[in-house]
This record gives C-alpha cells, sequence and structure tokens, in this order.
C-alpha cells in the first residue's frame, strides 16, 4: 500500500510539472527567437534601462527552440509590484531613515540590518575562484538543475575557504531527480529537497549528456568506471524558500543570505524581449510571455548612471555568448518579473563529505 502511494505521488508531481511546461504552439516552429522589431523598440525607447540586440548562440533558432530552455513551472502573473505594495515598500524604507536619523546607523542596524549591507556586492569579487563560470544547458530545459547545482558548487567552496572547490552535476539531477522532469523542466523546492535528502554527484561522475533535450536514465556508476554514485554524493545541510512573514523586508533578507553565505537561486517570468537582452538592467518592455526559467543571483548593485537604478547581478546557464558574458542584470526591489518570489539557497553541508 505505501509503494502504492509513493507512485501516485511522483506520478501527481510529474503531471503538475507537465501542466506547467512552456506551451510551444506550431507558429512558434516558424518564428525566429531574434526579433529585429523588439530590439528597435527596446533601443528606441529613451526611458529604457538597458539595450537589446542579437545574442550569437540564438542567431537562427527559432521560439520553440528558446521555450524549450524554459525548466521552470512559473505561471504568467503580475509583472511587477503593484503601486500600493510599492508604496509599503517606500514606508519601511522611510522608516529605517528615520531611525539613522534620529539614534545614528549603528544603533539603527540592530534592528534594520540591511543598513549594514554594502550599496553593490559580487560574489566574484568577494569569493573569486569559488563563483565558477557560466555554463550552457544547450536544449534541454535544465535551468533548474544548473542553477541548483551551481549554487551549491560554489557554497561548498566559500563555506570551506576554498578546500571543497567542486563542480556539481547538474545531470544527476535531470537523470536521477523523480521529482522532476529532467529536460521538461524541474521545480525549485523539490530540487533543493534533493540536495538536501538524496544528495548530488561531482560532474566528473557524471558529466552533462542532456545537450540534445534527451533526459537519459539514472546511472548507478561513475562515467566510464565501476565507482558507485552513492560513494560520492555531495549534500545540503537544509534549504529555505526566501519569503519573510513581513515581505517587504524579502529583497533584503536575498541580499543577506548572498552576502553571508553566497548565491542563490531564483525563478522568474520569461517574456520575449528578454531573449534579446545585452547589457543594462533589464526590465520587461514587450513580447509575450515564454515560460518560467530558474538562474543564479551572485550581487546586486546600483547604476552610476545618474539613474540609481538597484539591481541584482545574474548568472545565467545560456553560455558565455548571451548577454554580458553570460551575465544579465534585472532590476530590484520591485519584484520584476516576479525575480524576487521564487528564491531557495541551503548550506553546503561540510560533515558529509564522501571519501576520496
Amino acid at each position: 500500500m505505501k509503494n502504492f502511494i509513493a507512485v501516485v505521488l511522483v506520478a501527481l508531481a510529474l503531471c503538475s510539472a507537465l501542466v506547467h511546461a512552456a506551451i510551444i504552439t506550431e507558429e512558434d516552429h516558424h518564428t525566429l527567437a531574434i526579433d529585429f522589431d523588439i530590439i528597435q523598440q527596446v533601443n528606441s525607447n529613451p526611458e529604457s534601462t538597458w539595450k537589446a540586440g542579437v545574442n550569437r548562440n540564438f542567431a537562427g533558432k527559432s521560439l520553440a527552440e528558446v521555450k524549450r530552455l524554459l525548466g521552470f513551472p512559473k505561471k504568467e502573473g503580475k509583472i511587477r509590484h503593484t503601486e500600493e505594495e510599492m508604496i509599503t515598500i517606500k514606508h519601511y524604507h522611510q522608516a529605517k531613515m528615520d531611525a539613522v536619523a534620529k539614534v545614528g546607523i549603528k544603533e539603527a542596524a540592530k534592528e534594520f540590518k540591511s543598513l549594514a549591507l554594502p550599496d553593490n556586492f559580487d560574489a566574484r569579487q568577494q569569493w573569486g575562484k569559488c563563483i565558477h563560470p557560466i555554463r550552457n544547458q544547450e536544449q534541454c530545459g535544465s535551468c533548474w538543475a544548473f542553477s541548483a547545482s551551481e549554487v551549491l558548487s560554489d557554497r561548498f567552496c566559500i563555506a570551506s575557504k576554498g578546500a571543497v572547490d567542486v563542480v556539481l552535476s547538474p545531470q544527476d539531477m535531470v537523470s536521477c531527480d523523480y521529482n522532476d522532469m529532467g529536460c521538461d523542466g524541474g521545480n525549485l523546492d523539490n530540487a533543493w529537497w534533493w540536495l538536501k535528502n538524496k544528495g548530488i554527484v561531482p560532474d566528473s561522475c557524471m558529466p552533462y549528456v542532456s545537450g540534445n533535450g534527451v533526459t537519459t536514465p539514472c546511472p548507478t556508476t561513475c562515467n566510464g568506471t565501476n565507482v558507485p554514485i552513492s560513494s560520492k554524493l555531495y549534500y545540503a545541510k537544509s534549504y529555505q524558500h526566501i519569503s519573510p512573514w513581513m515581505w517587504w523586508k524579502k529583497v533584503e533578507e536575498i541580499q543577506q543570505d548572498i552576502y553571508d553565505n553566497g548565491p542563490v537561486q531564483t525563478g522568474f517570468s520569461v517574456y520575449q524581449d528578454f531573449i534579446n537582452y545585452k547589457s543594462g538592467v533589464y526590465t520587461h518592455q514587450t513580447g509575450s510571455f515564454l515560460g518560467g526559467h530558474a538562474v543564479k543571483i551572485v550581487g546586486w548593485g546600483v547604476t552610476n548612471d545618474g539613474t540609481n537604478t538597484p539591481y541584482w547581478i545574474v548568472a545565467n546557464s545560456w553560455s558565455a555568448d548571451w548577454g554580458m558574458n553570460g551575465f544579465f542584470w534585472i532590476k530590484r526591489g520591485n519584484d520584476e518579473c516576479g525575480f524576487e518570489d521564487d528564491v531557495y539557497s541551503g548550506p553546503a553541508d561540510l560533515s558529509r563529505l564522501p571519501k576520496q
């Protein structure tokens, strides 16, 4: 009976993922991902905070091929915070400033910890080699596996002060995580449950082979060896969905986690204009909703162009040929495209390292 219930639960999880998968139409197969009308519209907008252009890795690709990359099950929702929500946030920030004026920044920081955070922070500068290079998920909807495994990889290196510098395998999660759908997408909560309870092997044990869009079976031994994968597992000690009761503090809690522990994972809504992103602080301007995408946040900043626009620094998994050498900035503090809704992270478990 227990086995039957387990099978039913897994089936329901799979069905849920399928329901939310990016919908690919016949027209998508005949529509190019690079849209010159969108590029012209963004670049001619005097209020635009970003520039659009041709990303080489999408040249000649169809919209259907791009949609296959969007493996995070997110429905289209509001594009950013409402005016009423932004007023609440402004009141909170005003309360901080009032506290600083009244008792000074040192005392005010005891209640408002974010006052001690810098205006600009980049994990690549703070921890150097621990923030691993941009990767390429290719034609598989494995963004959920790439971003989760990359966050945990970086955090192992950071927590161990460089002693445990391992690149963990997204293929492990694509092939073996039975709670998710491999190249057809995955849920971030499921992914972190897997990292905590089942573990993940290094990339050297299970290299990425699903770039062609095929979810391969879960192996029992490391690539080309008789070494069981069960002997090479790394784990997250725990995990969290950063969603405070006082939601207006969410951005600061995300920043604090990055500042203290390293990168975090998030998922957001992708629109057509994002495909053509080249530089600057992205905000959605035009184009239809395509699906959900998961990425790694490595820091934040404020522009010095006179607009003082706050942004997140984000690592994508579409190769270094996309965006700013594989990275992009997106507006911070207004939940742009739901970017601050689904943030996950977890500490590396240094007490459960595999034997070398």
